[in-house]
């Protein structure tokens, strides 16, 4: 079977287990069955805002306005196309991993990350929720866990890319944050 694993590294020969950036996972090769999926990865981030309905339907929210392409906008990728003697799929529904390192089979350069998941949106491969259409309720739930992300991580005292990230797309939550460092925390968002 055929994987996808894509990275903003050009000229990959051999996919080498490496621990995600920003994330606890052990070093392994990720791949995935899902070309939409593979496609989130197109860009270092700190976040992935995807997810899967009940029915295995992905989808990419946009957790703060024009996310998708202020993201993914011009931003150039390698799709890599991998077959390796063995994959364990992990309970991330159509990812697997490789404890070893996997051998690319073919490299297919995305010009443009948001244009390719746009494609995958009109092929009905990917819904993406855009901000202004999340319901209230939704819009809280980013708000509160932006600021969780802050507080956990101590972004307020950091300096750095994720701080700046933060600071510039979950104003809102840094504020709140700002507020408890300030004044003791806030009443909790419902």
């Amino acid at each position: 079977m055929t994987y996808y694993h894509c990275s903003p590294t050009a000229g990959l020969t051999t996919l080498q287990p490496r621990q995600p950036e920003f994330s606890k996972k052990p070093a392994m090769v990720y791949m995935t069955t899902l070309l939409p999926m593979a496609l989130m990865y197109s860009v270092r981030n700190y976040e992935y805002s995807y997810g899967y309905t009940k029915d295995g339907q992905i989808y990419f929210d946009e957790y703060f306005p024009n996310a998708l392409e202020i993201l993914y906008r011009e931003k150039s990728a390698s799709l890599y196309l991998c077959n390796p003697v063995s994959a364990v799929p992990t309970k991330i529904p159509n990812e697997v991993i490789c404890h070893k390192e996997v051998a690319v089979l073919s490299e297919i350069l995305i010009p443009d990350a948001c244009q390719a998941l746009l494609e995958q949106e009109k092929l009905g491969a990917l819904v993406i929720h855009r901000y202004h259409e999340l319901p209230e309720k939704m819009l809280n739930w980013i708000l509160r866990t932006q600021a969780d992300c802050i507080r956990n991580r101590n972004l307020l005292n950091t300096s750095g890319s994720m701080a700046d990230y933060y600071r510039k797309h979950y104003p809102q939550s840094w504020a709140i944050v700002e507020r408890e460092e300030k004044n003791g925390p806030v009443m909790s968002l419902q």
